[in-house]
């Protein structure tokens, strides 16, 4: 979820950029790649067939600072008012040397939310678009781990990742990704690094289900507010296409910008959290996790509420109003001996490879001071929500933390 504090649903569509002189480049190919460097194809998949409309501002910014050097940029697209479609971006060439964006296939009403959809694409970009390196920013809205529907009424056996309210074949009502199915969608070691443009997945259950899909993930631990990354896209995308630089850098640089610009903001508008984590050493923290985690099915609420958290519990409809996102530094602390504390933080400064977070969040708005932000979140198992607990124990981390 990328949460709107203003409602911004003004009409708007993709722009192809095909006309004049465009069309006789399209079966030419680019110019300006370096064959010494490795290539990489990023899939920008929009998941917008909900309330997210100025996801159809994000091509048109991306292709403003689009440059070709060998890799490739995939938008997939699903919006409200339009069925999907797959657009690509190109620098042009000789006779028309402005990047362009072109359509490389359009797609009938369908579920953007829907781990099948979501598979083949992932799929096809890489058969059409093969390259050395692959990216991943996936933008809609989320709430991590928790199943579908659960972030506004936590007692229901039924937001995960995606959000699509289309009516078409496969979609009835607004359905919803979950955490296990999106992992399953992607190939084992497929992507170098996922972006999550979405709210509340800098979970370490989020990270822990991807550990064998991706090496890198930048995400936020609180809820992302719109526009997201939009003020950033045209001047630092091209940061994440440059494999003259490691990953880690390139991510580092995008984050940064995005952070640097939220933190001059003033008030409520100054409400960010941003981690990068690298999924290399995750099974080592859950075997650490794992020798102080309780073992019984829950604890009292009240034994955690003074505890850093990043939701904001009562403001999706959520009658119980309870933390469902604490930090896990925090939590870890609080639970520790210090020699294993120790041994914790020396692991979470090779797992968290940078970290951001404003002072407050969303401050009068039901928000909340940050204290600690470690870069990862963790659910704690309360009395009070028995669905969720059974439904921890299920994920990958919780069957983890049961062993």
């Amino acid at each position: 979820m990328i949460i709107y504090l203003k409602q911004m649903l003004r009409t708007a569509t993709v722009i192809v950029f095909l006309a004049g002189g465009v069309t006789s480049c399209i079966k030419e190919e680019d110019t300006g790649a370096d064959l010494n460097l490795p290539t990489r194809t990023v899939l920008v998949y929009l998941a917008g067939d909900n309330n997210l409309a100025d996801l159809a501002r994000i091509p048109e910014l991306l292709r403003q600072g689009w440059k070709y050097t060998g890799s490739r940029c995939l938008v997939y697209y699903d919006g409200q008012n339009s069925t999907p479609v797959l657009l690509s971006l190109r620098s042009g060439c000789e006779s028309y040397p402005i990047s362009f964006i072109e359509t490389v296939a359009e797609y009938p009403e369908e579920n953007s939310a829907s781990a099948d959809v979501f598979s083949r694409v992932v799929r096809d970009v890489a058969v059409m678009y093969p390259a050395d390196s692959y990216g991943l920013i996936f933008t809609s809205h989320a709430s991590g781990w928790l199943p579908e529907g659960t972030l506004a009424t936590p007692q229901r056996d039924t937001r995960s990742i995606g959000s699509d309210m289309s009516s078409g074949t496969l979609a009835q009502g607004n359905t919803e990704m979950e955490l296990a199915d999106f992992a399953d969608a992607i190939p084992d070691g497929h992507f170098d690094f996922i972006i999550f443009e979405a709210c509340l997945m800098a979970g370490v259950e989020v990270a822990y289900e991807l550990r064998n899909k991706t090496d890198y993930v930048l995400a936020s631990s609180a809820e992302l507010l719109a526009p997201g990354f939009i003020p950033v896209y045209s001047r630092m995308s091209p940061k994440l296409f440059d494999t003259s630089i490691s990953i880690e850098s390139s991510l580092k640089e995008f984050a940064s910008e995005y952070f640097d610009y939220i933190n001059t903001k003033s008030g409520v508008y100054r409400s960010t959290t941003l981690s990068i984590i690298r999924t290399e050493e995750l099974d080592a923290l859950a075997a650490l996790v794992t020798e102080t985690y309780p073992k019984a099915d829950s604890i009292e609420s009240s034994d955690i509420s003074g505890l850093q958290h990043f939701d904001r519990p009562g403001s999706y409809g959520d009658a119980s109003a309870l933390p469902r996102y604490f930090d896990l530094g925090d939590y870890m602390q609080s639970i520790s001996t210090r020699a294993l504390y120790d041994r914790f933080e020396k692991l979470m400064d090779r797992i968290v490879v940078w970290k951001a977070a404003t002072p407050m969040f969303m401050e009068n708005y039901n928000g909340f001071k940050i204290i600690c932000h470690s870069g990862l979140t963790i659910y704690i198992p309360q009395t009070e929500l028995p669905f969720l607990n059974e439904a921890y124990r299920k994920t990958a981390w919780g069957k983890r933390l049961q062993m």
